[in-house]
């Protein structure tokens, strides 16, 4: 169960401050897969930024920064204020490469541009493709066909995957935890802005939507 509403379920709705804001709940023992009531508490976001800002002065781990950024945004606090820490240009390209959808950086694509352009096909390599197909319609024998068709696997012969085969792989396959994704919803549903969310889980804009209307993990909504 989500601990949001595990805390809800012993203590009542979770208040907001006096801007609107819904008050946070903080793993006392920074163990997110820990949500046993005792170890849950409900903090404002300047409490609860106060807290991880005392952690991360003490250890200085790289989990206690992010959460820091995180609700640095969300208080519209400067990052840099964070003990001097500041976010690398390079890092800054980064989020907003992700942010764009962009998956190659610019040199490389324009390599790649340079090197197809003016690309032509030769024309042995015309004649060869053309020979090869000849051979297969008038050589291969109507069995072998046959056979070689039946080696296909089910997703090349058009067969649609079952709704209980598809969770298994969107289950294999998910780039966030069933935990993440619950966390994700309910930022959503206290009004955070996308581009903090898509941030802090590295995720699209896009993906985000699709959580909000329910469309991906659907065994989290069942």
């Amino acid at each position: 169960m989500n601990y949001r509403k595990i805390w809800e379920s012993y203590h009542g709705k979770i208040p907001t401050d006096n801007l609107g804001r819904t008050f946070d709940i903080h793993h006392i023992d920074g163990n997110r897969n820990n949500n046993d009531i005792t170890n849950l508490m409900c903090l404002s976001l300047e409490d609860h930024y106060k807290i991880h800002l005392k952690q991360y002065n003490e250890n200085k781990s790289e989990k206690e920064f992010r959460s820091l950024v995180f609700l640095s945004s969300r208080l519209s606090k400067p990052i840099d204020d964070l003990s001097g820490w500041s976010v690398s240009d390079k890092t800054k390209e980064k989020i907003r490469n992700t942010l764009l959808g962009s998956k190659r950086p610019p040199e490389v694509v324009k390599k790649y541009q340079e090197k197809l352009k003016g690309y032509v096909w030769k024309p042995e390599d015309i004649e060869s493709r053309r020979q090869g197909l000849l051979r297969y319609h008038k050589e291969m024998t109507e069995d072998f066909k046959n056979e070689w068709r039946s080696k296909l696997s089910n997703s090349h012969k058009g067969k649609v995957l079952s709704d209980s085969t598809k969770e298994k792989l969107s289950k294999v396959n998910s780039k966030l935890t069933d935990n993440e994704v619950l966390l994700i919803y309910d930022l959503i549903m206290s009004g955070e802005r996308y581009k903090i969310i898509s941030e802090r889980f590295n995720i699209s804009q896009s993906q985000i939507t699709s959580i909000k209307q329910k469309k991906t993990y659907k065994w989290l909504w069942s």
